[in-house]
Formats: C-alpha cells, structure tokens, sequence
C-alpha cells in the first residue's frame, strides 16, 4: 500500500490473480462567502467595494467508486457521486455582529457597516424582491435577514437524475513501483473522464419547484500525475493535474454569436503535495496506520459558469435582456437570448485556491481500508460578474460597439457593467468525509 494518490490496483501479481476494489465514500460540505459589489459614488475618482450579502450552501455527497486491476499496476476505475441534497441561502451581510452600524432612517449616524433592506444595492437594484424569495416555498417572503433561499436540490429534492452531476471513468499506471524495485519511487499517470448525465440545473421564478438538478452539464477531461517515495515512517508525495471542460449541448452554456467573447466553462488545473505519517505498519497481516497531511494549490481560469451569485440573479425580471442598454435585446435580431430569461451563468474572473488537508488512514487486514478526514479551501477574491459588453466588427472604424450586431447578448449592465460588478470574497469552503473500502 503507497500513498494515496500513486495507490494503484494491480493484478497478475504472484498468486494474486484479479484485484477489485469498492469504496463509499460521504462527504459533507459548507460553503461560506461574502458577495461584494462595485459602487461608484459622486464625486470619487475611484471605485468602492461594498458589503451586501452573504452566501452559504450545504451539500451532502456520496461516493460509489469501483476499482479494477486489469495488469500489473494498471488500473480502471468507475465512480458514480450522488449528491443527497444540496440548498443555498443568501442573507444581508451583517457579519460585523454586535458592532453592526446600519443606515439611519433620518440620515444621521455612523457610517453603516453591515447590509439589511434599506441599503441592499441587491434590492436597490430589483435583482430580489423585498421581503425576499423563498424558492422552496413558492417565492414567498422570507423572515429576518434573509433575501433568498433555493430549493432543495439533488436525490431529496427531485428524483431520477436530479441527483446526478457525471459518471466518472479512469485508467490509471504506474510505470515505476518501489515495491517493484526499491530503488525507483512510485509514479503514476491517469487519464479520466467525468461524463455528464445529470438533468441540468436552472431556475426560473415562475415556477421555483420545476428544477432540483445538480449538474452543469460540462463534461471534464482530467490529466493527472503523481509521485511518492517511502522512507520508513514517512511518505512524501506530489501530484498535478489539469481539467478540460466541454459543455453538453443541452446545457446552459450556450455559444450567443461572435460578440461574445467569453463562451466556454472554466478550464482548472491544481497540484497536491503532502506526506503520510505511518506510526503502525505489519506487512505480513496487512495492517496499516497513517496520518496524511497535505496542501492544495489549484487555478481557475477566467470562463462562463455557475458562480454563487447564479441562483439569486437567474431569471431575475431586473436581468431581462433590455433592449435599452444591449442592442442585441431588440427582438428584430432574433438573439438567442432574446424573450428568455437570464440563466444565471455569468463569466467569472480567473482566480487561485489554496487548501489544507487532514485525514486518518487505516487498513484492517487484507480487505478493508477506512479513512476519514477534513478538507479545508479559501478561494482568492474574484469578480463573478463582469460580461464584456461585444465585440467591434472587423470594418468597424470606431473600434467601439455600436451595432446590434457587435453586442454580446448575455451582457448585462445592472451587473456586468464596471462599477456595478460582483465580487466574491473571502470563501471559505469546508468538507468532512468518510470513506469504507473493501478489497477482493
């Protein structure tokens, strides 16, 4: 057994024949996240940031993950995540607590330092309804400082494909193994595909209750390769990898024209490095005790996608395409975004991650392996809405839009414009799992 990431089934091995794996593995996941807006204010050479809401989502995973060894150290794998239930809230950013100053109904007072219904720029600007939306009750009003909240998406929100996001198939090698020869480390190379098969997830204030789908429907390619090495209680390892996103045609990812500038989901790519303490180990029984300690760098490229404003701002009556800022709108040029309401996909700034992680490992003799541990990430401040508003035509001698033709259907001023922008700031993202494998 090697660190987790060169960790390969292997068969043909001696008098082992066949290797097959099954895992479960369930994860339980919160995310936590200021949403920030751009305000240009009279008189200021400068743009200001301010509070407005705060964002939090709660989802509950499990994992179902088969391995096959089909040659020595080449292995194929078959995972299959089914997400439980997955809701998200948006509420006033009051995170100041106790030391909260909000607006003076006469104007006088400190400065505000927290958010509630009379200095919303999310209300100011329509983008919710006052009193708030609760999606899960029919759009009714919501009590205290909540704005928002969704449905209740996945398994116990819908059915049938509702809790599916992608069917995960990998192959995996090791073309070095140190069990082989102690002088090489363990290196591996996978390739794998997450397939897309979920029902797509949408929104529509209409009809709240029509959508509890969790996918995006992108397809992910994914590169991986990895190295560890054991020096006695220890076992540095090192992996890198990097994900190709392609949209499903059904999806929302729709491709509006030439102008557009922005199309396709956000490309990633990230590395793992850390070490596995081993304090316990009894080969001859199949016994094994490790802590695993490790780091996590990961980029996100600029791209369209479904950020954490998506929800609140999809099918919005303030984010119909209006003909008055967006030329493309006039239902004369037949755009595809024309009469529709907005999706809630918006272009999202490129921005990094960095995590810490926690985990205990143990196998219990030949066939069973446990492992429970504590994922913590913190994404860089970025910008989630931003569109560009087109593109100028090639015989175009101004070098600025002006056509109907040249403007990018999905732009929207009220929050793609500069000075009316969403940030996303301070994410935090925290996830706790526990995995049983069995081994045959």
């Amino acid at each position: 057994m090697t660190a987790g990431v060169t960790d390969v089934a292997s068969s043909f091995d001696g008098p082992n024949k066949f290797d097959f794996r099954f895992r479960v593995r369930y994860d339980h996941t919160e995310t936590r996240a200021q949403l920030k807006r751009e305000i240009i204010m009279p008189g200021q050479d400068s743009l200001g940031i301010y509070k407005d809401l705060v964002y939090s989502q709660s989802r509950n995973t499990l994992n179902l993950r088969t391995e096959f060894g089909l040659w020595h150290d080449l292995m194929l794998s078959l995972e299959m995540p089914i997400v439980i239930d997955e809701v998200a809230t948006y509420e006033f950013d009051q995170s100041a607590g106790g030391s909260c100053v909000f607006p003076s109904p006469n104007g006088g007072g400190g400065t505000p330092t927290c958010v509630n219904a009379s200095n919303s720029s999310a209300l100011a600007d329509g983008l919710a309804p006052a009193g708030g939306f609760d999606a899960a009750n029919g759009g009714a009003g919501l009590p205290n400082n909540l704005l928002f909240r969704s449905v209740t998406r996945g398994a116990r929100g819908g059915s049938g494909l509702d809790a599916f996001d992608t069917l995960n198939l990998g192959l995996t090698w090791g073309p070095l193994s140190q069990a082989r020869d102690k002088s090489k480390p363990n290196w591996t190379v996978a390739f794998e595909a997450h397939i897309s098969i979920g029902n797509i997830k949408a929104f529509d204030r209409l009809n709240p209750a029509a959508n509890h789908a969790v996918s995006e429907g992108v397809h992910r390619f994914i590169f991986r390769t990895g190295l560890s090495r054991r020096f006695k209680f220890f076992e540095p390892y090192w992996n890198l990898w990097y994900m190709l996103p392609v949209a499903r045609g059904d999806s929302q990812f729709v491709d509006y024209g030439a102008a557009q500038k922005t199309k396709l989901p956000q490309m990633q790519a990230g590395s793992t490095f850390g070490t596995e303490i081993v304090p316990y180990e009894n080969k001859d029984r199949f016994y094994r005790i490790a802590l695993d300690l490790r780091g996590r760098v990961e980029g996100h490229f600029t791209g369209r996608g479904y950020s954490e404003i998506w929800e609140l701002l999809a099918s919005s009556p303030a984010m119909f395409c209006d003909p008055v800022h967006n030329l493309s709108c006039d239902p004369a040029q037949m755009s595809k975004y024309s009469g529709k309401p907005f999706t809630g996909l918006t272009t999202i700034e490129n921005y990094a991650t960095i995590g810490a992680d926690v985990a205990i490992a143990a196998q219990i003799g030949p066939y069973f392996r446990l492992r429970t541990g504590f994922e913590y990430s913190h994404a860089q401040s970025h910008f989630i809405t931003g569109d560009d508003i087109g593109t100028p035509a090639s015989n175009n001698p101004t070098g600025r839009v002006m056509a109907p033709s040249e403007f990018n259907p999905a732009y929207r001023a009220i929050t793609d414009l500069v000075g009316r922008r969403y940030l996303a700031d301070n994410i935090n993202v925290y996830n706790f799992y526990l995995s049983v494998q069995m081994m045959f």
